[in-house]
């Protein structure tokens, strides 16, 4: 059976209200592309109010004011001691007064840069009730609608790719072993037509039962070909030195349906 190369079930990470899904059943659509969203009216007030926040630089601008103040106040005060119109506590007070100055500026700075983060997280709150396209693909199924109440894990989406296939052959042991990773194998289709593909991966561990070892092929589909067709897949297995053929091992791919790409 020839499967899409990619077969993705995508789902919500929390439960909530269906508000977009601007993708119909059927339609290709690029990487990236929005799919699905979650109501967000609370997470993008919040997200609002945290951006005022975050690009609001008054406390940082307030707190150099005050340094610039307390640092005229002790350049006044250290003239007027040296002019003996100032005591010694007020000179030290002055002193501490640029000193607490400067560490509630790098407060200041501190709560800006914390608020940036803020702003963030509200920023990553929004993107994680959406559904993006993880790769380009076809939307296969549709689980759910707009308005329609949904839990966290629950089938939202079906994303395929078929712009290849890969295919799942369980080959004679024998034959397997003499098989390596890039070599060519003729794929023959349901729907007619033929193309050559590679070999993937080479399964390390055989069936007992069966005396064969899995073997993935994968074949591109520029015909746009629809996926989960019957197939034969024949690999040209090395002879014995000294013979003048090639043997051609036919076998039918029983491959299940994988929920991610490999």
């Amino acid at each position: 059976m020839a499967q899409p190369r990619r077969n993705v079930v995508l789902a919500f990470s929390r439960p909530g209200i269906v508000a977009i899904m601007p993708v119909r059943r059927g339609v290709a659509v690029p990487a990236g592309q929005l799919l699905a969203g979650l109501n967000t009216s609370r997470q993008t007030l919040r997200m609002r109010i945290a951006r005022l926040t975050a690009e609001s630089t008054l406390k940082v601008q307030a707190a150099e004011a005050q340094l610039r103040h307390d640092q005229v106040d002790l350049r006044q005060t250290q003239w007027a001691f040296t002019q003996k119109a100032a005591t010694a506590f007020e000179l030290q007070r002055a002193k501490l007064k640029v000193t607490i100055a400067r560490l509630s500026l790098a407060l200041a700075k501190l709560k800006h840069q914390n608020d940036q983060l803020e702003y963030s997280l509200a920023q990553l709150a929004i993107r994680r009730r959406q559904i993006r396209a993880p790769f380009a693909g076809i939307v296969e199924i549709r689980y759910t609608h707009t308005g329609q109440s949904v839990n966290a894990f629950q089938k939202v989406l079906r994303l395929v790719q078929i712009t290849a296939f890969k295919i799942d052959v369980p080959v004679p042991l024998s034959v397997a072993m003499k098989l390596r990773l890039g070599g060519p194998a003729l794929v023959k289709f349901a729907t007619g037509g033929t193309a050559t593909g590679k070999i993937v991966d080479i399964a390390r561990v055989a069936d007992s039962a069966s005396g064969t070892l899995l073997v993935r092929v994968q074949v591109a589909n520029p015909s746009d070909l629809p996926a989960g067709q019957q197939v034969s897949v024949r690999f040209s297995a090395a002879e014995p030195a000294g013979a003048s053929s090639r043997r051609q091992v036919p076998a039918r791919a029983t491959a299940k349906v994988s929920q991610a790409s490999s």
